[in-house]
């Protein structure tokens, strides 16, 4: 009899002695980044069955050398249980060798996200303590647990929006993102930039549930996932099964569609940022009118939107915002001016875009 014959431990990812397919490809995913060998990683942890395989995937790549691995769970105070569910959490992390900090939200720094629901407060906070966990320990790279159906659900939820080809790209595997993105009033003023890694991003969400109910460890259920109030969920629950029975392989093919968008939407960013380095901006940092008149259109569109971003970060701007802008820019005349939210504003005149920020002057 062989002692070593299939008796798994919990939270093992191994069957018998070879690597679980996912572990397998999120090892590759990895080999891919062409980061040092024990490079250390924050993962995003929440329990669920996601974040399990996520986490359980990195540890087993932990226990041979190649990462360093840190958890962050991220305890919003929403529900009574959520105390119960962040020792959960920490405990599981603990099995599977990995110290997993809690980190609990202050109910009053939720509140103060206005213009937004619950879900994006949330969201935002927890991108928040990601970065400001990352930075106490020195480690530069948040790895997150996002499958193929949450990438079918972001890329949908953008389309339904209006959003251009930046919002059907949904989200990329590796990716740098700015914390805050948003206006932050009485919040952290210090933003910082963290790498995203989202290694599961193109394994479909069934055999990434699976692998989780596989390794024998508690999963933390939220009931904040089954509530159809919430767009996300509206989306998750009822639309992506719909389409699948319509359309079967739907969801396999709206994550493909993402990754083609994300090639073009790379190539228009090349191309803009070329023209942005040629004549486009003017020495005071705005935009020369009939230079950007002499750009196709997509490219104008993609230039104001760099050009806001780049100037206002805390700014998200619209697709109608931007239309706005080029509309002003287009009109013969005298002076025009656009609002952009956060107290910046457009201002159109002779032949010069600038941005003008009223919220400073009223200080």
């Amino acid at each position: 009899m062989n002692d070593n014959a299939d008796h798994a431990m919990p939270g093992d990812s191994t069957i018998g002695h070879r690597e679980h397919g996912i572990v397998q490809r999120v090892r590759q995913r990895l080999q891919q980044t062409s980061w040092p060998v024990g490079t250390s990683l924050l993962v995003g942890f929440s329990g669920g069955a996601d974040s399990l395989a996520l986490l359980a995937s990195l540890a087993a790549l932990q226990r041979v050398g190649l990462v360093q691995l840190q958890a962050v769970h991220v305890d919003h105070r929403l529900r009574p249980t959520s105390s119960t569910e962040a020792a959960t959490a920490r405990r599981t992390a603990e099995t599977l060798g990995v110290e997993c900090e809690v980190v609990a939200v202050d109910p009053a720094r939720l509140a103060g996200h206005r213009g937004v629901g619950v879900e994006e407060a949330a969201r935002r906070e927890r991108y928040r303590a990601f970065a400001d966990v990352a930075f106490r320990r020195g480690i530069h790279t948040v790895v997150l647990g996002h499958h193929q159906a949450d990438q079918a659900e972001t890329v949908l939820l953008h389309l339904a929006r209006g959003a251009g080809l930046g919002g059907a790209v949904g989200m990329l595997s590796l990716t740098t993102m700015r914390v805050p993105w948003w206006s932050d009033v009485g919040g952290n003023a210090v933003a910082r930039e963290l790498l995203v890694w989202r290694p599961l991003l193109h394994e479909s969400g069934l055999e990434v549930r699976t692998f989780a109910r596989s390794l024998a460890l508690p999963i933390v259920d939220d009931p904040s996932n089954d509530d159809r109030a919430l767009r996300r969920n509206a989306i998750r629950h009822e639309v992506l099964p719909a389409l699948e029975r319509a359309v079967p392989g739907a969801v396999s093919g709206l994550a493909r569609f993402a990754a083609l968008a994300a090639e073009d939407d790379a190539e228009l960013d090349r191309q803009s940022g070329r023209a942005m380095a040629g004549d486009v901006l003017t020495v005071e940092r705005g935009v020369r009118r009939s230079a950007l008149a002499a750009l196709p259109l997509a490219l104008r569109r993609r230039v104001v939107r760099l050009w806001v971003a780049r100037e206002v970060p805390s700014v998200e701007l619209s697709a109608d915002r931007v239309e706005a802008v080029l509309r002003a820019s287009g009109h013969v005349g005298g002076r025009r001016t656009v609002e952009l939210g956060q107290g910046a504003v457009v201002v159109v005149e002779r032949d010069e875009l600038w941005i003008d920020r009223r919220d400073e002057r009223q200080r």
